[in-house]
Order: structure tokens, then C-alpha cells, then sequence
């Protein structure tokens, strides 16, 4: 299911947004984070009980052995472990940094361990399981992290032990065992890595499954609609009312990939996105019900959830559509877009993926224009510079004016809508894109530089001479040879659907023979 939402918000919600995802940059469930002092605090406490406990022992059963080495570990052991607990319960340091301190404590407990067993026993035999190789595994059950941090420190834990291997036969305590012997008395340390990621990730997995499931106020998430690079789209059903809802998650991750600055940057976008959209009335547009952020971190809106198939699939799925029917669809999407520019607002990602064909009500063939993530504020004052600086290009390559390509916002207007809206056109007459490129660098080349050819070259079938010459005309580089406004735009569609009528028996029929298909019936 494609991205659709919709929603009311105050200015107060945006800025408690703001500091809530702020705080939630490491990508894990804000639940674990909050958890993590406690648990770092216990298995603190554990490695300086078990420490004092294996002295302990040792001096009672007289085991052979340097006793100033032993105290001297028991000293170092006892140390790290009580500024390690200083700091998980001292409040003082964020979760997320108590996370790091954790792994760095996780390979400094596996090194002073790998230390006492190498000076005090030597190689153990093949196959068996040290202290080390079970604190690998351990470690991360009681205290999760990412699974790029629990890899990095679990092969740096489970590394001490050969590292302190050669160190001491390097200075002449040991000696250095054949590499097969070696190998084999490291397999356990191996096996102990493995493990503690597939056991980390199943538990990290589960955090957040948990955070979804209870975390977006009043809705309850109860199946994924689709997913991709930013985020993941679900199925919602609202607690008290009878409503379902489509509720687009954008990952905490995607908000922590570069820099504070990129955060801030995509952060004002999706608040803009939310408040853009709320603020458009066209029944074509996507309706948005709320916004905000989720325990783990992850922004959601909540979105009215529409029944169809968005243009890319139509297309891929069904092939190409009747004239009437696409002049139809581009003068719904125009509805959308006259009301989003008369207001200042550009969309700049208008493409097959983010216009969505539906029943609506007893509305067949019905469109809705979904997300308004990369408008642009044109009004002065709007404070939008920030998020659009010149050298920052946005949109989808294969659907992308000249102008955006050039990547100046003060260039771009309405108009460049109009072309993204004029390669959709052509994408349903065609089936095919205006410059079908082997990368998205030669589809902006094309866009920027070359003349499209005509739909008629295409296709096998006749173009009505009109449409084409319309979608043509919206298809020209100099913005001021295109339609000049969606309203524009729309009066010539509608002349082509009187020639070219789209009937409503021929949607009901289409929509009918689309069910069966799709239900087996």
C-alpha cells in the first residue's frame, strides 16, 4: 500500500516532537534505552561479586598462582566495574552513551579474564568453553545494543583470548601451540559470537515489534502494508473508534544516518510534511488524521486508509490506460495541486507511486495525491531556505522537472509540478518512462538536456492528437511553454474527456473484473 495520511496539529506538539526523537537517535525502543542504566548496573555488580568470589576460592583451595596477579585483576576487575556502575546509576550520562560505555566494559571484562586464564592455566583443550566465550554470549542477552555495536564488541571480546595467547608466548610463558590445536580451542568463541548476534537481534527485533504495537496512542498497528528506505507503511485500527488508518513510520535510523544537522533537516521535513497536508481541503488530496513519535524513536502519521492501487502499479500491472481514463486521473491530481499552489506549496515528488486510484465511498476510479514530503513553501517568510538549499536536488530522477534537476529552489514553482505530472501522463498512455535510463544521473541528463519523444513512437496503438499534444506541451523545458497552472491544465483535460469519456460503467466494470482477479473469484 502506498504512503496516505492525515492530521491536526499545534505548534506545541511539534516542538515536544522535536525533543522526543532528539533523545531516541541510536535506533533502539525507547523503553530498552531507559532500561539500560539498570541493567548495566546489575551486571556490574555481578562481575564484582563474581571477581571477589574467585579470590576467594582460590586462596581456599590453595591453587597455584602469582597472588599479586590475582589481586592485582581482583583491583583492576573491582575498579572498572564500580565506575561502571557509578556511571549507569549516577544519572549522568545518556542511555545511548551508557550503551557505548557497555560495549567498551564488555571487551574490558573479556580481556582481563582472557588475561587470568592464559597466565594462570595456559591453551585450554579444543573445543571447550572458556569464561570468555560464555561472557560473549551472556553479555548481550542482559544488555542489547545495535547489531552493528554488538557485532563490533563481541568479536573484540571474543578476540582477547587468542590476543592474550600470543602476547604471552611472544614474551616466552608460553608456548605457542600448533595452529590446528589453536584454531580448534578457539571454535567455542566462534560459535559464542554467533550466537550472542542471533540472539541480540531476535531481542531487538522483538523491542521494537513491542514499541509499534503499544506506542502510537491510540492506534494499534495490525499489519504491514510495505516498507522501504525511509520507513514502513502499516494497516491501523484506531482503540475506541471503528475507523482503520494507514500509519507511515519513518525509522529513527534514517533520522541518525549523517550528521545533527541532516537529523534537524529531516526532522522540519516531516513536521512540515504533516502540517502542509492538514492544511489542504481538496477531496483529492490524502486526508491526515495525527502525527508524532513512537517509543523506539520512529516519527508516524496517521493517515486515512484508502482501498486501490497507487499509478506504478496500475501501470506495471495492468498495462497501459484508455485516454479517457487517463485525462480522468491527471484532472483529479490537478484538483489536488490547485489548491496546494494557490496556497504556496509545491510537491515536487508528484510520480506514479504518490497518486493512488481508489474506491472511495461510492466513488470509483476516485484519485488522491499522497505525500507532500518534499513541498516547498513558496510564500514569503516561510523560513524554508534551510531545507532547500541550492545544490540540495529533491524529487525522483525519472519524474523530475529541468528546473529541479538543476537543484535551485528559488527557480522552482507550480510549474514544475505540471512536468512531473505531464511524465506521469505519459507513463500511463506508454507504459514506459520519458527517458527510461540505465541510471538515475542519464534519466536527469535526459530531463535537462533532451527532447522527449512523442507517445505515438512508443506504442503500437493511436494517441487521441490532442491528449498527446497536452502532455507534450507539459513535457517542455522552458517553464513558460508549459500549461501555466494546474486549474490551466485541468480545462484542457477536460475537453479531451468529452471526446474521450471515461464512463462510469467502465470503471465499475474495470473495478468489478479487478476484484475478481485479485480475490480468485
Amino acid at each position: 500500500m502506498a504512503d496516505e495520511i492525515s492530521l491536526h496539529t499545534e505548534t506545541s506538539h511539534a516542538v515536544s516532537l522535536a525533543s522526543s526523537v532528539s533523545g531516541s537517535k541510536h535506533g533502539l525502543p525507547a523503553d530498552l534505552l531507559q532500561d539500560i542504566s539498570r541493567r548495566l548496573a546489575f551486571i556490574s555488580i555481578v562481575v564484582i561479586v563474581l571477581s571477589i568470589s574467585n579470590v576467594v576460592v582460590t586462596e581456599l583451595t590453595q591453587t597455584m598462582g602469582s597472588r599479586a596477579f590475582r589481586y592485582g585483576m581482583l583491583a583492576l576487575g573491582v575498579g572498572v566495574s564500580a565506575v561502571v556502575l557509578y556511571l549507569s546509576r549516577s544519572g549522568r550520562v545518556a542511555p545511548a552513551r551508557l550503551l557505548d560505555v557497555g560495549s567498551g566494559y564488555e571487551v574490558a571484562v573479556a580481556l582481563m579474564v582472557s588475561q587470568t586464564i592464559i597466565s594462570e592455566f595456559g591453551i585450554r583443550p579444543a573445543f571447550t568453553w572458556s569464561t570468555v566465550a560464555v561472557w560473549v554470549l551472556i553479555y548481550p542477552i542482559i544488555v542489547p545494543n545495535t547489531i552493528g555495536r554488538t557485532a563490533v564488541a563481541s568479536i573484540a571480546a571474543a578476540a582477547t583470548e587468542p590476543f592474550m595467547v600470543l602476547v604471552y608466548a611472544a614474551a616466552g610463558s608460553i608456548t605457542m601451540p600448533a595452529f590446528g590445536l589453536f584454531a580448534r580451542s578457539l571454535w567455542p568463541n566462534v560459535v559464542a559470537v554467533v550466537l550472542a548476534l542471533a540472539i541480540n537481534r531476535s531481542i531487538y527485533q522483538l523491542g521494537q515489534k513491542l514499541s509499534k504495537a503499544r506506542a502510537l496512542g491510540s492506534y494499534q498497528l495490525t499489519e504491514e502494508l510495505g516498507a522501504g528506505g525511509m520507513g514502513e507503511v502499516w494497516k491501523a485500527k484506531h482503540r475506541l473508534l471503528a475507523r482503520s488508518a494507514a500509519v507511515k513510520l519513518i525509522h529513527p535510523e534514517v533520522l541518525s544516518a549523517g550528521d545533527d544537522n541532516l537529523h534537524e533537516v529531516l526532522l522540519t521535513r516531516f513536521e512540515r510534511e504533516a502540517q502542509a497536508t492538514a492544511a489542504l481541503r481538496s477531496p483529492h488530496t490524502v486526508e491526515l488524521y495525527d502525527f508524532g513519535v513512537a517509543r523506539d524513536g520512529s516519527l508516524y502519521y496517521v493517515m486515512e486508509l484508502l482501498d486501490g492501487l497507487d499509478l506504478t502499479t496500475l501501470v506495471q500491472r495492468y498495462g497501459t490506460q484508455p485516454p479517457g481514463r487517463v485525462a480522468s486521473i491527471l484532472r483529479q491530481a490537478c484538483h489536488s495541486l490547485h489548491e496546494a499552489h494557490a496556497g504556496g506549496l509545491i510537491h515536487r515528488d508528484i510520480k506514479p507511486g504518490n497518486i493512488f486510484l481508489c474506491r472511495y465511498g461510492a466513488d470509483l476510479d476516485f484519485v488522491k495525491v499522497l505525500d507532500f514530503g518534499l513541498v516547498r513553501q513558496t510564500t514569503a517568510g516561510a523560513g524554508d531556505g534551510q531545507l532547500t538549499r541550492a545544490g540540495s536536488m529533491m524529487g525522483t530522477p525519472a519524474f523530475m522537472a529541468p528546473e529541479m534537476a538543476m537543484a535551485d529552489p528559488d527557480a522552482i514553482d507550480g510549474r514544475a509540478d505540471i512536468y512531473c505530472l505531464g511524465c506521469v501522463g505519459y507513463w500511463l498512455l506508454a507504459g514506459e518512462l520519458v527517458f527510461p535510463r540505465s541510471n538515475p544521473m542519464a534519466m536527469i541528463v535526459g530531463h535537462v538536456n533532451e527532447e522527449p519523444p512523442s507517445i505515438s513512437s512508443r506504442i503500437n496503438g493511436t494517441v487521441p492528437p490532442k491528449l498527446e499534444d497536452i502532455i507534450m506541451a507539459c513535457l517542455r523545458k522552458d517553464p513558460k511553454k508549459r500549461p501555466q497552472s494546474a486549474r490551466a491544465l485541468s480545462k484542457m483535460l477536460e475537453a479531451i474527456e468529452a471526446e474521450e469519456p471515461w464512463t462510469d460503467e467502465q470503471a465499475a466494470q474495470w473495478w468489478q473484473e479487478h476484484t475478481e482477479r485479485e480475490t480468485g473469484k
